[in-house]
Formats: C-alpha cells, sequence, structure tokens
C-alpha cells in the first residue's frame, strides 16, 4: 500500500469516529449581461466530521438585512471525494441538527501531489 492510499484510509477511518452526513446548499455567483446572477445546487450527501477546533464566543454581526450570531471555532474533516468549496463566488452551506454551518474556508491535504482529504474552517449562524 502506498502512502497515499494509507492516507486517505486514516481520514476515513477518522471521520468514522464521529460521523455527520451533510447535503450542501451552494450558491453560485456569476457574472451576467451587466448584473451577478445567483445559482443554487445541492450537492451531496457527503459523510464529513465536525469537530471544535478551538474556543470562542458568539458574535452578534449587524447587516442591513438583520442581526446573527456566529462563532467560528468549528472545524470539518471531509475524504478526498468530497466536493466542498468556500471562494468570493461560491459559497457551501449546510444544516446539521436544525443549525446552519457555512464553510469559510477548506484545504486539500495532499501527498505526493495526490489529494487524500480535506480539512477546513466553518461559521456556525446561531
Amino acid at each position: 500500500m502506498d502512502h497515499v492510499e494509507m492516507r486517505r484510509k486514516h481520514t476515513k477511518w477518522n471521520i468514522k469516529q464521529n460521523p455527520t452526513t451533510i447535503t450542501i446548499n451552494r450558491t453560485i455567483k456569476k457574472k451576467a449581461q451587466g448584473y451577478i446572477d445567483e445559482q443554487n445546487i445541492d450537492v451531496g450527501p457527503f459523510v464529513v466530521r465536525i469537530f471544535n477546533s478551538g474556543s470562542s464566543s458568539p458574535q452578534a454581526i449587524t447587516t442591513l438585512a438583520g442581526e446573527k450570531q456566529t462563532d467560528t471555532y468549528f472545524g470539518i474533516l471531509a475524504d478526498f471525494e468530497a466536493d466542498i468549496q468556500a471562494s468570493s463566488t461560491v459559497k457551501d452551506e449546510f444544516l446539521v441538527d436544525g443549525i446552519r454551518y457555512l464553510v469559510k474556508a477548506i484545504y486539500p491535504q495532499k501527498i505526493n501531489g495526490e489529494v487524500v482529504g480535506y480539512q477546513g474552517e466553518l461559521e456556525r449562524v446561531i
């Protein structure tokens, strides 16, 4: 067994220790003729692991649309086959136990140039 296969198995084993099945609601923004077009699609389901990645207290964020509370001390671990994105043109969100999570960043984990899994940062919207 090579290192890539071994690390992929380790990632899947780690996810199985506390698995959560999610379906991502993806919003894609594309430039159109003089405006920004938004397309919503569902992606998944994926089996991932959500974990605490530190500690912070919830923050109240006030925008034109209203106020929300968020905290950003959650992380996500996914296997190499997951399609999870975060960028200025793609917003991935999902629900777990009635709580909405927003993917703030996603980092591919690579060995010898091949993706073996993904780790990311989540924002829990309360």
